[in-house]
Protein backbone atom coordinates (compact mmCIF):
# COMPACT_ATOMS: atom_id res chain seq x y z
CA UNK A 1 0.00 0.00 0.00
CA UNK A 2 1.28 3.44 -0.79
CA UNK A 3 0.22 6.93 0.15
CA UNK A 4 0.85 9.51 -2.54
CA UNK A 5 1.06 13.06 -1.21
CA UNK A 6 3.24 14.52 -3.89
CA UNK A 7 3.33 18.29 -3.73
CA UNK A 8 4.35 20.35 -0.77
CA UNK A 9 2.32 23.21 0.60
CA UNK A 10 5.04 25.53 -0.68
CA UNK A 11 4.45 24.41 -4.25
CA UNK A 12 0.70 24.88 -3.92
CA UNK A 13 1.23 28.36 -2.51
CA UNK A 14 3.45 29.19 -5.48
CA UNK A 15 0.59 28.15 -7.75
CA UNK A 16 -1.78 30.55 -6.04
CA UNK A 17 -3.55 27.98 -3.86
CA UNK A 18 -2.92 29.61 -0.50
CA UNK A 19 -1.22 28.15 2.58
CA UNK A 20 -1.95 25.05 4.62
CA UNK A 21 -3.00 24.80 8.24
CA UNK A 22 -3.78 22.11 10.80
CA UNK A 23 -7.52 22.49 10.26
CA UNK A 24 -7.63 22.90 6.50
CA UNK A 25 -5.26 21.62 3.81
CA UNK A 26 -5.08 25.04 2.20
CA UNK A 27 -6.59 28.43 2.74
CA UNK A 28 -8.68 29.29 -0.29
CA UNK A 29 -7.49 32.48 -2.00
CA UNK A 30 -9.79 35.43 -1.67
CA UNK A 31 -10.59 38.23 -4.05
CA UNK A 32 -10.31 41.92 -3.21
CA UNK A 33 -13.98 41.88 -2.28
CA UNK A 34 -13.31 39.15 0.29
CA UNK A 35 -15.27 36.49 -1.61
CA UNK A 36 -13.80 33.00 -1.51
CA UNK A 37 -12.31 31.77 -4.76
CA UNK A 38 -12.83 28.04 -5.02
CA UNK A 39 -9.92 25.81 -5.99
CA UNK A 40 -10.72 23.30 -8.76
CA UNK A 41 -7.22 22.03 -9.50
CA UNK A 42 -7.27 18.66 -7.69
CA UNK A 43 -3.56 19.21 -7.19
CA UNK A 44 -1.84 17.02 -4.63
CA UNK A 45 -1.05 18.70 -1.35
CA UNK A 46 0.84 17.73 1.79
CA UNK A 47 -1.11 19.38 4.61
CA UNK A 48 -0.07 19.70 8.23
CA UNK A 49 -2.82 17.43 9.60
CA UNK A 50 -1.18 14.32 8.18
CA UNK A 51 -2.05 12.16 11.18
CA UNK A 52 -5.78 12.69 10.70
CA UNK A 53 -5.51 11.94 6.97
CA UNK A 54 -3.56 8.76 7.68
CA UNK A 55 -6.20 7.75 10.21
CA UNK A 56 -8.97 8.06 7.61
CA UNK A 57 -7.08 6.14 4.92
CA UNK A 58 -5.82 3.56 7.38
CA UNK A 59 -9.37 2.93 8.57
CA UNK A 60 -10.60 2.46 4.99
CA UNK A 61 -7.82 -0.04 4.34
CA UNK A 62 -8.81 -2.19 7.29
CA UNK A 63 -11.07 -3.58 4.55
CA UNK A 64 -8.76 -6.06 2.82
CA UNK A 65 -10.83 -5.87 -0.38
CA UNK A 66 -10.16 -2.15 -0.96
CA UNK A 67 -8.24 -1.27 -4.10
CA UNK A 68 -8.02 2.52 -3.88
CA UNK A 69 -9.07 5.48 -1.78
CA UNK A 70 -8.78 9.18 -2.59
CA UNK A 71 -9.50 12.03 -0.18
CA UNK A 72 -10.18 15.60 -1.31
CA UNK A 73 -10.54 18.77 0.77
CA UNK A 74 -11.17 22.24 -0.64
CA UNK A 75 -10.43 21.02 -4.16
CA UNK A 76 -7.03 19.50 -3.32
CA UNK A 77 -6.14 15.82 -3.19
CA UNK A 78 -4.80 15.58 0.35
CA UNK A 79 -4.43 11.82 0.51
CA UNK A 80 -4.61 8.68 -1.58
CA UNK A 81 -3.74 5.07 -0.97
CA UNK A 82 -3.62 2.05 -3.25
CA UNK A 83 -3.39 -1.69 -2.79
CA UNK A 84 -0.28 -3.51 -3.99
CA UNK A 85 0.00 -3.42 -7.77
CA UNK A 86 -2.63 -0.65 -8.15
CA UNK A 87 -2.06 2.98 -9.13
CA UNK A 88 -4.15 6.11 -9.64
CA UNK A 89 -5.07 5.14 -13.20
CA UNK A 90 -6.54 1.76 -12.31
CA UNK A 91 -10.27 1.56 -12.96
CA UNK A 92 -12.76 0.34 -10.43
CA UNK A 93 -16.44 -0.19 -11.06
CA UNK A 94 -19.17 1.93 -9.55
CA UNK A 95 -21.97 -0.55 -9.13
CA UNK A 96 -24.85 1.49 -7.69
CA UNK A 97 -22.88 4.73 -7.34
CA UNK A 98 -23.88 5.07 -11.00
CA UNK A 99 -27.43 5.78 -9.84
CA UNK A 100 -26.26 9.15 -8.50
CA UNK A 101 -24.69 10.00 -11.88
CA UNK A 102 -27.88 9.26 -13.81
CA UNK A 103 -29.92 11.16 -11.28
CA UNK A 104 -27.72 14.15 -12.13
CA UNK A 105 -28.47 13.56 -15.81
CA UNK A 106 -32.19 13.74 -15.05
CA UNK A 107 -31.57 17.07 -13.32
CA UNK A 108 -29.80 18.42 -16.40
CA UNK A 109 -32.62 17.19 -18.66
CA UNK A 110 -35.08 19.14 -16.51
CA UNK A 111 -32.91 22.27 -16.73
CA UNK A 112 -32.76 21.93 -20.51
CA UNK A 113 -36.52 21.55 -20.78
CA UNK A 114 -36.58 17.95 -22.02
CA UNK A 115 -38.42 16.96 -18.85
CA UNK A 116 -41.00 19.44 -17.54
CA UNK A 117 -40.26 19.02 -13.84
CA UNK A 118 -39.65 16.42 -11.18
CA UNK A 119 -43.35 15.63 -10.85
CA UNK A 120 -43.95 14.90 -14.52
CA UNK A 121 -45.43 11.46 -15.10
CA UNK A 122 -42.88 8.94 -16.30
CA UNK A 123 -45.57 7.54 -18.62
CA UNK A 124 -45.25 10.68 -20.74
CA UNK A 125 -42.05 8.97 -21.95
CA UNK A 126 -42.76 5.36 -21.04
CA UNK A 127 -45.86 5.18 -23.17
CA UNK A 128 -46.12 1.43 -22.60
CA UNK A 129 -47.57 2.33 -19.21
CA UNK A 130 -50.58 4.25 -20.55
CA UNK A 131 -53.79 2.86 -19.10
CA UNK A 132 -51.97 0.70 -16.52
CA UNK A 133 -51.41 0.96 -12.77
CA UNK A 134 -48.00 2.49 -13.53
CA UNK A 135 -49.42 5.43 -15.50
CA UNK A 136 -49.32 7.81 -12.52
CA UNK A 137 -45.73 7.06 -11.43
CA UNK A 138 -43.71 10.29 -11.45
CA UNK A 139 -40.05 11.01 -12.12
CA UNK A 140 -39.78 12.02 -8.46
CA UNK A 141 -41.07 8.64 -7.29
CA UNK A 142 -38.50 6.85 -9.45
CA UNK A 143 -35.69 9.03 -8.08
CA UNK A 144 -36.81 8.58 -4.47
CA UNK A 145 -37.28 4.80 -4.78
CA UNK A 146 -40.98 5.19 -4.10
CA UNK A 147 -42.30 3.94 -7.44
CA UNK A 148 -44.00 0.87 -6.00
CA UNK A 149 -41.41 -1.38 -7.63
CA UNK A 150 -40.16 -4.37 -5.62
CA UNK A 151 -36.65 -4.75 -4.30
CA UNK A 152 -35.43 -6.85 -7.18
CA UNK A 153 -31.86 -7.52 -8.30
CA UNK A 154 -32.77 -9.99 -11.05
CA UNK A 155 -32.55 -7.20 -13.62
CA UNK A 156 -28.77 -7.65 -13.67
CA UNK A 157 -29.17 -11.21 -14.94
CA UNK A 158 -31.55 -10.29 -17.74
CA UNK A 159 -30.47 -9.89 -21.37
CA UNK A 160 -32.59 -6.74 -21.78
CA UNK A 161 -32.54 -4.69 -18.60
CA UNK A 162 -34.84 -2.01 -19.95
CA UNK A 163 -37.55 -4.38 -21.16
CA UNK A 164 -37.45 -6.20 -17.84
CA UNK A 165 -37.70 -2.94 -15.89
CA UNK A 166 -40.60 -1.65 -18.01
CA UNK A 167 -42.61 -4.84 -17.50
CA UNK A 168 -41.87 -5.61 -13.84
CA UNK A 169 -45.05 -5.82 -11.77
CA UNK A 170 -45.72 -3.31 -9.01
CA UNK A 171 -45.50 -4.49 -5.42
CA UNK A 172 -46.97 -1.40 -3.73
CA UNK A 173 -48.97 1.73 -4.53
CA UNK A 174 -46.67 4.34 -6.13
CA UNK A 175 -45.62 6.96 -3.60
CA UNK A 176 -46.60 4.88 -0.58
CA UNK A 177 -43.29 3.43 0.56
CA UNK A 178 -39.51 3.38 0.05
CA UNK A 179 -38.17 0.25 -1.63
CA UNK A 180 -34.67 0.16 -3.10
CA UNK A 181 -34.99 -1.16 -6.65
CA UNK A 182 -32.40 -1.57 -9.39
CA UNK A 183 -35.16 -2.05 -11.95
CA UNK A 184 -36.64 1.33 -11.03
CA UNK A 185 -33.29 3.04 -11.70
CA UNK A 186 -32.93 1.27 -15.04
CA UNK A 187 -35.94 3.23 -16.25
CA UNK A 188 -33.74 6.34 -16.53
CA UNK A 189 -32.29 4.76 -19.69
CA UNK A 190 -35.50 4.89 -21.76
CA UNK A 191 -36.63 8.15 -20.13
CA UNK A 192 -33.41 9.97 -21.07
CA UNK A 193 -33.39 8.50 -24.57
CA UNK A 194 -36.99 9.39 -25.32
CA UNK A 195 -36.80 12.82 -23.67
CA UNK A 196 -33.49 14.05 -25.08
CA UNK A 197 -32.89 11.97 -28.21
CA UNK A 198 -29.52 10.82 -26.83
CA UNK A 199 -28.99 7.53 -25.08
CA UNK A 200 -28.23 7.77 -21.38
CA UNK A 201 -24.51 7.13 -21.76
CA UNK A 202 -24.09 9.76 -24.47
CA UNK A 203 -26.12 12.30 -22.50
CA UNK A 204 -24.11 11.68 -19.33
CA UNK A 205 -20.83 11.99 -21.21
CA UNK A 206 -21.71 15.25 -22.94
CA UNK A 207 -23.59 17.02 -20.16
CA UNK A 208 -21.70 15.96 -17.03
CA UNK A 209 -18.55 13.86 -17.46
CA UNK A 210 -16.76 15.97 -20.07
CA UNK A 211 -17.60 19.32 -18.42
CA UNK A 212 -16.09 18.20 -15.09
CA UNK A 213 -12.88 17.01 -16.72
CA UNK A 214 -13.36 13.24 -16.93
CA UNK A 215 -11.61 11.67 -19.93
CA UNK A 216 -14.49 9.67 -21.40
CA UNK A 217 -12.08 7.70 -23.60
CA UNK A 218 -10.49 6.18 -20.50
CA UNK A 219 -13.61 4.96 -18.69
CA UNK A 220 -16.06 2.11 -19.17
CA UNK A 221 -19.83 2.42 -19.53
CA UNK A 222 -21.62 -0.92 -19.38
CA UNK A 223 -24.51 -2.01 -21.61
CA UNK A 224 -26.76 -5.03 -21.40
CA UNK A 225 -26.84 -7.73 -24.08
CA UNK A 226 -29.54 -5.79 -25.94
CA UNK A 227 -27.17 -2.77 -26.01
CA UNK A 228 -29.25 -0.64 -23.64
CA UNK A 229 -27.19 1.65 -21.40
CA UNK A 230 -27.22 0.28 -17.86
CA UNK A 231 -28.29 3.10 -15.54
CA UNK A 232 -28.67 1.24 -12.24
CA UNK A 233 -24.91 0.49 -12.18
CA UNK A 234 -22.04 0.01 -14.59
CA UNK A 235 -19.56 2.90 -14.69
CA UNK A 236 -15.88 1.97 -14.63
CA UNK A 237 -13.90 4.93 -13.32
CA UNK A 238 -10.67 6.01 -11.68
CA UNK A 239 -10.89 7.29 -8.11
CA UNK A 240 -10.17 10.82 -9.39
CA UNK A 241 -13.17 10.57 -11.71
CA UNK A 242 -15.35 9.71 -8.74
CA UNK A 243 -14.07 12.57 -6.60
CA UNK A 244 -14.68 15.01 -9.45
CA UNK A 245 -18.33 14.02 -9.45
CA UNK A 246 -18.42 14.20 -5.66
CA UNK A 247 -16.92 17.70 -5.76
CA UNK A 248 -19.64 18.72 -8.21
CA UNK A 249 -22.25 17.82 -5.59
CA UNK A 250 -20.25 19.26 -2.69
CA UNK A 251 -20.38 22.57 -4.57
CA UNK A 252 -24.06 22.73 -5.44
CA UNK A 253 -23.79 21.37 -8.98
CA UNK A 254 -21.27 23.99 -10.08
CA UNK A 255 -17.97 23.31 -11.86
CA UNK A 256 -15.72 26.32 -12.14
CA UNK A 257 -17.95 29.04 -13.64
CA UNK A 258 -20.56 26.66 -15.08
CA UNK A 259 -23.72 25.43 -13.37
CA UNK A 260 -23.75 21.81 -14.55
CA UNK A 261 -26.64 20.47 -12.46
CA UNK A 262 -29.26 22.93 -11.17
CA UNK A 263 -28.43 24.11 -7.67
CA UNK A 264 -31.96 23.47 -6.38
CA UNK A 265 -31.95 19.96 -7.86
CA UNK A 266 -28.68 19.14 -6.09
CA UNK A 267 -30.04 20.46 -2.80
CA UNK A 268 -33.16 18.31 -3.11
CA UNK A 269 -31.11 15.30 -4.24
CA UNK A 270 -29.03 15.24 -1.07
CA UNK A 271 -31.94 15.91 1.28
CA UNK A 272 -33.81 12.97 2.75
CA UNK A 273 -37.16 12.33 1.07
CA UNK A 274 -37.57 9.15 3.10
CA UNK A 275 -35.68 8.37 6.31
CA UNK A 276 -32.25 8.37 4.67
CA UNK A 277 -32.57 8.59 0.89
CA UNK A 278 -32.78 11.47 -1.58
CA UNK A 279 -32.66 11.38 -5.38
CA UNK A 280 -30.47 8.26 -5.81
CA UNK A 281 -28.22 9.38 -2.93
CA UNK A 282 -27.99 7.93 0.59
CA UNK A 283 -27.96 10.17 3.66
CA UNK A 284 -25.77 8.71 6.41
CA UNK A 285 -27.78 10.24 9.23
CA UNK A 286 -29.17 9.13 12.58
CA UNK A 287 -31.88 7.07 10.88
CA UNK A 288 -29.35 5.33 8.64
CA UNK A 289 -27.11 4.32 11.54
CA UNK A 290 -30.00 3.90 14.00
CA UNK A 291 -28.03 5.95 16.49
CA UNK A 292 -26.96 9.54 16.80
CA UNK A 293 -24.14 10.77 14.58
CA UNK A 294 -22.38 14.14 14.82
CA UNK A 295 -22.75 14.92 11.11
CA UNK A 296 -24.47 13.65 7.97
CA UNK A 297 -22.49 12.44 5.00
CA UNK A 298 -24.08 12.15 1.58
CA UNK A 299 -23.12 8.91 -0.12
CA UNK A 300 -23.28 6.90 -3.30
CA UNK A 301 -23.00 3.25 -2.26
CA UNK A 302 -22.35 0.22 -4.45
CA UNK A 303 -22.23 -3.48 -3.73
CA UNK A 304 -18.97 -5.05 -2.50
CA UNK A 305 -17.80 -1.78 -0.97
CA UNK A 306 -17.85 0.94 -3.62
CA UNK A 307 -18.24 4.28 -1.83
CA UNK A 308 -18.46 7.95 -2.69
CA UNK A 309 -18.81 10.15 0.38
CA UNK A 310 -19.57 13.87 0.16
CA UNK A 311 -19.58 16.33 3.07
CA UNK A 312 -20.65 19.61 1.45
CA UNK A 313 -20.35 21.71 4.60
CA UNK A 314 -16.62 20.97 4.83
CA UNK A 315 -15.95 20.58 1.08
CA UNK A 316 -14.70 17.03 1.66
CA UNK A 317 -15.01 14.12 -0.78
CA UNK A 318 -13.80 10.56 -0.27
CA UNK A 319 -13.90 7.86 -2.96
CA UNK A 320 -13.33 4.17 -2.19
CA UNK A 321 -13.16 1.40 -4.79
CA UNK A 322 -12.58 -2.31 -4.16
CA UNK A 323 -10.47 -4.81 -6.06
CA UNK A 324 -11.76 -5.23 -9.59
CA UNK A 325 -11.13 -7.94 -12.13
CA UNK A 326 -12.00 -6.90 -15.68
CA UNK A 327 -9.76 -6.34 -18.70
CA UNK A 328 -10.69 -3.31 -20.80
CA UNK A 329 -10.25 -5.30 -24.01
CA UNK A 330 -13.18 -7.48 -22.97
CA UNK A 331 -15.43 -4.52 -23.68
CA UNK A 332 -18.45 -3.37 -21.72
CA UNK A 333 -21.32 -5.50 -22.94
CA UNK A 334 -22.65 -7.54 -20.04
CA UNK A 335 -22.85 -11.29 -20.58
CA UNK A 336 -22.18 -14.65 -18.92
CA UNK A 337 -18.45 -14.38 -19.67
CA UNK A 338 -18.10 -10.62 -19.25
CA UNK A 339 -19.16 -8.95 -16.04
CA UNK A 340 -17.73 -6.51 -13.46
CA UNK A 341 -16.09 -8.80 -10.92
CA UNK A 342 -15.68 -7.31 -7.47
CA UNK A 343 -17.12 -10.31 -5.68
CA UNK A 344 -13.89 -12.35 -5.85
CA UNK A 345 -12.01 -9.89 -3.65
CA UNK A 346 -14.99 -9.57 -1.30
CA UNK A 347 -15.47 -13.36 -1.33
CA UNK A 348 -19.13 -12.67 -2.00
CA UNK A 349 -19.57 -14.59 -5.26
CA UNK A 350 -22.40 -17.09 -5.53
CA UNK A 351 -21.99 -19.97 -3.12
CA UNK A 352 -19.58 -18.25 -0.73
CA UNK A 353 -20.51 -17.53 2.86
CA UNK A 354 -17.49 -15.90 4.53
CA UNK A 355 -17.34 -12.34 3.17
CA UNK A 356 -14.33 -10.11 3.68
CA UNK A 357 -15.59 -7.54 6.22
CA UNK A 358 -15.72 -3.87 5.32
CA UNK A 359 -14.75 -0.93 7.54
CA UNK A 360 -17.15 0.77 9.96
CA UNK A 361 -18.88 3.71 8.29
CA UNK A 362 -19.85 5.08 11.70
CA UNK A 363 -16.20 5.21 12.75
CA UNK A 364 -15.35 6.80 9.40
CA UNK A 365 -17.76 9.63 10.21
CA UNK A 366 -15.93 10.21 13.49
CA UNK A 367 -12.54 10.22 11.78
CA UNK A 368 -13.69 12.70 9.15
CA UNK A 369 -14.97 14.96 11.92
CA UNK A 370 -11.49 14.94 13.44
CA UNK A 371 -9.97 15.70 10.05
CA UNK A 372 -12.18 18.77 9.62
CA UNK A 373 -11.39 20.24 13.03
Amino acid sequence: MRIFLLLSALLITACGGGSSSSTSPASAPTSRTGETTLNWSLQRLSPQNQAEIDAVLGHVFTDAAVQSAMLVKDGYIIGERYAEGIDADALGTSWSIAKSFYSAAIGVAIAEGWITDIDQKASDFLTEWAGTAKETITIRQLLEMQSGYPSDSRVFREADHTEYALNLALEATPGSTFEYSNASSQLFAPILLRATGLDAHAYLREKILKPIGIDVNQIGMWRDSAQNPITHSGLDLRPEDLVRFGLLYARNGQWRDQQIVPRSYVADSISASSDYYGYQWWLLNDAFFRREVPLTLVAGLGIDGQKLYVWPQEDIVLAVLTRYDHARNQGYTLGPDNFPDTCTARNSCSGTSSWVPSFSEYNLVLLLRELAR
